[in-house]
């Protein structure tokens, strides 16, 4: 036995110790990435009014042109260092032009608060992960003036950032709560679907019909609706792989199938939601949209080895250029220049050397700030560009033909090419714009998913199909009978264009173009 004295461990315990080795990345971002990357997100617009601002912070950038202030002089202003007092010098002309610019940037159509900044105040308002905050700031950015997304949300997700797809799941589901509820969502459809939802007392026809079946609605006669969902379940009761679940559910709906008393009942709930939410805000702010680049055909020469310039064939070729009328050139202001380049030294330190000491540091951090600024400009404005060249390089036909040849294309894939991160192309696409022979775009127009239609033609652009849709209906006689959604299918079907007469429905209704029975 051992004695008081005595060890608690057992001669024969071994104590073994064990190492374990855990290798973790982790990258920070510097100041620096950080404000490239907001830069890069930012439209022309948003860019030139956050240039503006940071000239008031740092003296030593400065404004050295502007087309937007129609060609006028800037107020010239200099810095007195040893007492760190700002004395401004500004010329007649210099004083218009800033009067110009703030009566410019003062001027709307209204002074309703915009739909956005609604959103913004009520979400941050509530209590969010600093992932959930970072992802619902760009979703609300990402809409348009109905409310619906104008990039898809997944292409926002930068998991760098902690930001996944539960994420997004849990910011998109409380921005549609916000008020007004059922915006940021896809179309109308959805946002009505939304609205049902969280009100709770929708009946379960109108959650049904609203559920990817609003195409029964046409026409709004509760006889005919009940007519088209009894059809569809006796249509889906046939289908042979449908699975036990699917079954199981088949079986309840035919025990208690809709009523027309259901139907109707659904009809007068679905007219009490609002298929314009944000009708009520500002969407006429005055936005000043202008290219962020140019294409143009031009004749191809042999030996053009212009890296902007994609050819077509063998004489022609799609030049690609930055919009040089609309942009900002920033410089540094040439006496912080001078004083942070001084490289006289102090070698008896006075009062007088100290405050020249304390002048020079300022002037270089200033600089150096400037400096980073006016790097992060081109930064945006080359990765724009980047991603403009390789949009007209994947997409020739279209440039070369118009919307109708408009094929698939995704971030990923041109992320890949230009091997840049997914979001980083997002943040690129949003807010610039693209001008050609064929209209203004943005450039998140050009990445579109793949629809399947035949197999002659087995892969075509949602957008394309949109177009041969638009077009079929504008090619339409006064007077000649109204085509149907069947019938646009058939015809497209005559095209080699494979697609359901739903689907036809749905890119019909995100054309804005009533359906039949209203045209």
């Amino acid at each position: 036995m051992a004695g008081s004295g005595s060890s608690n461990y057992s001669p024969q315990m071994k104590l073994r110790s064990r190492q374990i080795q855990k290798q973790t990345q982790s990258q920070k971002m510097s100041q620096k990435q950080i404000m490239s990357l907001s830069l890069l997100a930012m439209s022309s617009q948003d860019l030139r009014e956050a240039a503006y601002e940071e000239t008031l912070k740092n003296p030593a950038l400065e404004i050295a042109s502007d087309s937007f202030e129609s060609g006028a002089e800037r107020a010239s202003e200099r810095y007195r260092f040893s007492d760190n007092t700002r004395i401004s010098s500004v010329s007649y002309s210099g004083q218009q032009a800033s009067d110009n610019f703030q009566e410019a940037l003062e001027a709307a159509s209204d002074d309703r608060e915009s739909l956005q900044d609604n959103l913004r105040h009520q979400f941050l308002s509530e209590r969010h992960s600093a992932a959930e905050e970072s992802l619902g700031v760009k979703l609300i950015g990402n809409l348009d003036s109905n409310g619906f997304h104008i990039l898809a949300p997944e292409s926002l997700i930068d998991e760098k950032s902690g930001e996944d797809a539960k994420t997004l799941e849990k910011c998109l589901s409380d921005i549609q709560r916000l008020d007004p509820v059922g915006t940021c969502v896809k179309n109308v459809t959805e946002s009505l679907f939304v609205q049902a939802k969280i009100r709770g007392d929708a009946p379960k026809a109108a959650l049904f019909i609203l559920d990817g079946h609003f195409d029964f609605l046409n026409p709004p006669v509760a006889e005919k609706i009940l007519k088209k969902i009894s059809s569809y379940f006796k249509e889906r009761d046939s289908l042979i792989f449908a699975g036990e679940k699917e079954k199981s559910d088949l079986e309840k709906l035919k025990k208690s199938p809709f009523t027309l008393h259901d139907v109707e009942e659904a009809l007068a709930f679905i007219r009490t939601l609002d298929p314009r939410p944000a009708r009520n805000f500002s969407s006429s702010v005055v936005n000043y949209v202008s290219p962020d680049v140019y294409v143009e055909k031009i004749p191809l020469l042999p030996d053009d080895d212009n890296p902007n310039v994609i050819p077509y064939s063998e004489n022609v070729g799609f030049l690609v250029r930055p919009a040089k009328e609309d942009s900002l050139r920033l410089a540094v202001a040439r006496d912080f220049k001078n004083l942070a380049d001084d490289r006289s030294r102090v070698r008896v330190s006075t009062e007088e050397s100290e405050k020249k000491r304390a002048e020079h540091k300022f002037a270089a951090d200033s600089v150096r700030k400037a400096e980073e600024f006016i790097e992060s400009v081109k930064f945006r404005e080359s990765t724009v560009l980047r991603a403009a060249v390789e949009i007209v390089n994947e997409q020739t036909e279209f440039f070369a033909k118009g919307p109708r040849f408009l094929k698939p294309l995704r971030q990923k894939d041109l992320a890949e090419k230009l091997e840049l991160s997914e979001s980083t192309i997002s943040r690129a696409a949003t807010g610039k714009y693209l001008q050609c022979e064929w209209g203004l775009f943005n450039l998140g127009y050009f990445f579109t998913n793949a629809v399947q239609t035949s197999a002659a033609n087995p892969l075509s652009s949602k957008e394309s199909v949109k177009e041969e849709i638009r077009l079929i209906l504008q090619a339409q006689k006064p007077g000649e009978k109204t085509l149907s959604d069947q019938k646009i299918s058939d015809l497209l079907a005559q095209k080699g264009i494979k697609v359901a007469r739903r689907t036809v429905a749905k890119y019909r209704g995100e054309l804005n173009i009533d359906s039949s029975y209203g045209r």
